[in-house]
C-alpha cells in the first residue's frame, strides 16, 4: 500500500467502483488521517455497507464521517441515499439539501434531492433541483427523463414532453425511454409524434407491453377507437397483468359499428374468465331479510365527474332505517363534490392504497351485504376485487351499462329502455330492472335555457360534446349529409383534446372529405363546468352519436334546454339517450329507430324554429320529472337492494 493517503483513497475508490468491495474496504479501513481524508474513507466503507444490506452499520460509518468533517457534502448525500433506501424521506430530504447547499456542484445531491421530494409528493420543489441537476449534467439522460416526470405531475404536459425528448435523444435505442416519451407526447397533443415514438419502441422491442398499451392511448385520443382497441388487446395478451388494458380493449368495443352485441358480452366473458378468483365458500353476514343492510359502493369516481355526480342524490336520500351506506373511494379526490359525498356516506374509506385482497378483507371486516362495483369496466376500476366475492351480494351499475363479464358478478342494475328483452342474453349477470332511468340526474341551479340561437344569427348551429372516440366514419358520414341539407348549417363540437392542433386538424380534414368545409366546424376544447353548460347556449340541436351514444353528455344538453337527436341501436351503450327521454316522455319526439329517420328529424328540426323554442323550454322540466326525482329513484334502489337481499337469504336458509 501507499503511504500517500489521497493515493491510497484513490486506489480504494478505484477498486470500490469496480465493485470489488472487500478490497476497497480493507484500504479504507487504513486512511486514519488526516481528517478530511479518514472521512471520506468512513462514509465510503457506509456506502459499502449499504450495498452489503447493513443499514445500521452504514449509519454508524456516515455518522463518524460528519463527525470528523461536518462540512463533506459527499457524506451528508451518502447517507441521504441511505436514508431513502430505508424510507426515511424526511431525513433523507434534510441531508440532501445540506449536501446541496455545502457543495452547489454536486450533481447527484441535486438529482437525490428532487427524487425524494417526488417521493414526497412536493413535485414543484422538485423542479428545481432537476433543472440544476440537469445543468451539471445535461449528457445524461436519466436526469432529463426525471425532469420530464415531475413536469408531467404539474400538469405541465408541453414541457415534459420537450425534456423526454431530450432524454431520448441522449439515449437513442433506449425503448423504455421512447414509450415513455411517446405517453408524454400524447398528453401534449403532439399525436403524430407520439405514434411515432411508440411504433419504434414495439419495433425495437416487439413484446414490450406499455409501448402497445401507450400507442393505444395515443390512438384513443385522437379518436381513433378501432387502432386503440387492437393496442389494448396486444398489450393485454402480452401481459395479463396490464388489467386496465383489458377493460380499455373491451371499452372500445362498444365504439365499434360492426360489433354485435352478441360478440361484444362473449368477448367480456372470455377476458373476465381469466381473472377468476377463489371465492368465498360462506359469508358471515346474518340471513336476517328486514334489517338494515349494510351497502358497499367502490368507485375511482367519487369526485367532480359524471358518476360522483349521479351518486350525490343517492347517497343524500337513502333511508337509514334500510341503508347503511359506505363508500369505498379507489382515488384520491378533494373537490367539492368529493367533500359532499363523503358528508353524505355513512362511513367513507379513502382506499387508494390498498391492493384487491387488502380491500376484499377490509370489506369483508365491515359487514358489506351488497357490494355495488360503480365503474364497470371505466378507468381506474376494482373488478379484481369483484372477482373475489368479499360480499355475498355483488351488483355493477350506473358507470357501465353492460355486462362485467365477471363470473362472481350477480346482478346488473339497468332500466328496460337500455336493455330491451333480446339484449338480456349478452350478460352474464342477472339483469335486474329499476321502474324508471337507471340514472338520477339533478342538474345544477343554472338560469333557464336561452332561446335557439339561430334566432339571434343567420345560421342553424348543430353540436355534440361527446368524446371524439364515438365519431367514427358512419357518424362523420351522416352529420356531414345533415350539414350539407342545412345550408349556411355549422357543427359545433366540444372536447378536451380538440384544444390539440394535430387532433382538430384530422377532423376537420374527415369531414372535408364528407365535402364540409372546414370553417363550418367550430371545434373546442375543455373548460370548467358552469362555462361548459353555458356554452349549450351556442348550439341549437344536439346531435347523439352511433353506436356508442351520449347518456351524462345528454343528460346536460337536454337540461341546457338542447334537443338531442339519437339513433338508438340494439346495443344498451346506444340506447342511453333512448332511455332518458324514453323517461321524460319525449321518446317520440326525438330518437328513431334508422339512419334515414335520423336525419330527417335533424334536418326537420332546423327548418322549425317555433317547434326548437317549445322543445327548448320543455326539456328542463320534463328532465326534472323524469331523470331528476331523487325520492321515487332512491327508493326503487333501496327496493332492489331489499329483494336481492331476501333472495340470498332464502337461498342460504335453503342450503341450511
Amino acid at each position: 500500500m501507499t503511504s500517500d493517503p489521497a493515493q491510497a483513497l484513490r486506489q480504494a475508490e478505484s477498486l470500490h467502483n469496480q465493485g470489488r468491495l472487500d478490497e476497497a474496504d480493507s484500504l479504507y479501513r487504513r486512511i486514519v488521517a488526516p481528517p478530511s481524508l479518514a472521512a471520506k474513507a468512513l462514509t465510503n466503507r457506509g456506502v459499502i455497507a449499504q450495498q452489503r444490506g447493513q443499514a445500521d452499520d452504514a449509519l454508524t460509518l456516515h455518522g463518524r464521517a460528519l463527525e470528523l468533517a461536518p462540512d463533506l457534502a459527499e457524506a451528508w448525500c451518502n447517507r441521504g441515499d441511505l436514508f431513502s433506501d430505508l424510507g426515511r424521506l424526511d431525513e433523507a430530504e434534510a441531508d440532501f439539501a445540506r449536501a446541496a447547499d455545502l457543495s452547489p456542484g454536486l450533481a447527484p445531491a441535486w438529482f437525490n434531492l428532487g427524487n425524494v421530494r417526488m417521493r414526497l409528493g412536493q413535485a414543484a420543489e422538485a423542479e428545481p433541483c432537476y433543472r440544476r441537476a440537469a445543468e451539471l449534467l445535461p449528457h445524461l439522460p436519466v436526469v432529463h427523463a426525471q425532469l420530464a416526470r415531475c413536469l408531467d405531475a404539474l400538469g405541465r404536459a408541453p414541457e415534459a414532453a420537450d425534456a423526454m425528448e431530450t432524454a431520448a435523444r441522449l439515449a437513442p435505442g433506449d425503448w423504455r425511454m421512447l414509450t415513455d416519451l411517446g405517453a408524454l407526447q400524447q398528453q401534449a397533443g403532439r399525436m403524430k409524434a407520439a405514434q411515432d415514438s411508440l411504433r419504434t419502441a414495439i419495433a425495437l422491442r416487439p413484446s414490450h407491453s406499455a409501448a402497445h398499451y401507450n400507442l393505444g392511448n395515443a390512438f384513443y385520443g385522437e379518436g381513433r377507437a378501432t387502432e386503440a382497441a387492437a393496442c389494448y388487446h396486444a398489450a393485454w395478451t402480452m401481459d395479463p397483468r396490464l388489467t386496465m388494458a383489458a377493460s380499455n380493449h373491451l371499452n372500445c368495443l362498444h365504439y365499434l359499428p360492426d360489433q354485435s352485441g352478441k360478440e361484444i358480452g362473449l368477448a367480456h366473458r372470455r377476458i373476465m374468465d381469466r381473472r377468476r378468483a377463489t371465492v368465498p365458500a360462506r359469508y358471515a353476514n346474518p340471513p336476517e331479510p328486514e334489517r338494515v343492510l349494510r351497502i358497499g359502493y367502490v368507485s375511482a369516481d367519487f369526485r367532480r365527474h359524471p358518476l360522483g355526480l349521479l351518486m350525490r342524490p343517492v347517497l343524500e336520500r337513502h333511508d337509514r332505517a334500510k341503508v347503511f351506506a359506505v363508500c369505498y373511494a379507489t382515488r384520491p379526490g378533494d373537490d367539492d363534490i368529493a367533500r359532499q359525498l363523503q358528508s353524505s356516506a355513512d362511513l367513507w374509506r379513502d382506499v387508494a392504497d390498498q391492493d384487491d385482497e387488502a380491500l376484499a378483507q377490509l370489506i369483508r371486516e365491515d359487514g358489506i351485504d351488497i357490494l355495488m362495483d360503480l365503474d364497470g369496466h371505466t378507468a381506474g376500476n376494482r373488478l379484481g376485487l369483484f372477482a373475489a366475492k368479499p360480499a355475498p351480494v355483488q351488483v355493477s351499475w350506473l358507470g357501465y351499462p353492460f355486462t362485467t363479464g365477471l363470473a362472481a358478478m350477480d346482478y346488473v342494475l339497468m332500466d328496460r329502455a337500455t336493455v330491451p328483452p333480446e339484449a338480456e342474453g349478452w350478460f352474464r349477470e342477472k339483469v335486474a330492472f329499476l321502474p324508471g332511468s337507471r340514472l338520477c340526474y339533478q342538474g345544477p341551479d343554472s338560469p333557464a335555457p336561452a332561446a335557439p340561437p339561430m334566432l339571434a344569427r343567420s345560421h342553424v348551429t348543430f353540436g355534440s360534446f361527446n368524446n371524439i372516440a364515438k365519431l367514427n366514419d358512419r357518424v362523420i358520414q351522416s352529420w356531414s349529409r345533415i350539414l350539407a341539407r342545412v345550408p349556411g348549417s355549422r357543427l359545433l363540437l366540444k372536447w378536451p383534446h380538440l384544444a390539440h392542433a394535430e387532433v382538430a386538424g384530422r377532423l376537420r380534414d374527415a369531414f372535408a372529405a364528407h365535402g364540409i368545409a372546414p370553417e363550418r366546424l367550430e371545434l373546442r376544447g375543455n373548460s370548467p363546468p358552469e362555462q361548459l353548460l353555458a356554452e349549450y347556449a351556442d348550439v341549437d340541436i344536439g346531435l347523439d352519436p352511433f353506436p356508442y351514444c351520449g347518456a351524462f353528455t345528454s343528460c346536460e344538453a337536454l337540461w341546457m334546454g338542447v334537443p338531442v337527436v339519437t339513433l338508438p341501436g340494439p346495443r344498451p351503450f346506444s340506447r342511453q339517450t333512448l332511455a332518458l327521454l324514453d323517461a321524460m316522455g319525449m321518446e317520440e319526439e326525438l330518437a328513431r329507430p334508422d339512419l334515414e329517420g335520423y336525419e330527417d328529424l335533424a334536418v326537420a328540426l332546423a327548418a322549425d324554429s317555433v317547434r326548437l323554442s317549445d322543445l327548448r323550454r320543455r326539456l328542463r322540466p320534463a328532465m326534472r320529472q323524469g331523470v331528476g326525482d331523487a325520492a321515487a329513484h332512491v327508493a326503487a334502489v333501496e327496493d332492489f337492494f331489499r329483494t336481492a337481499w331476501k333472495g340470498w337469504c332464502a337461498k342460504i336458509k335453503g342450503e341450511a
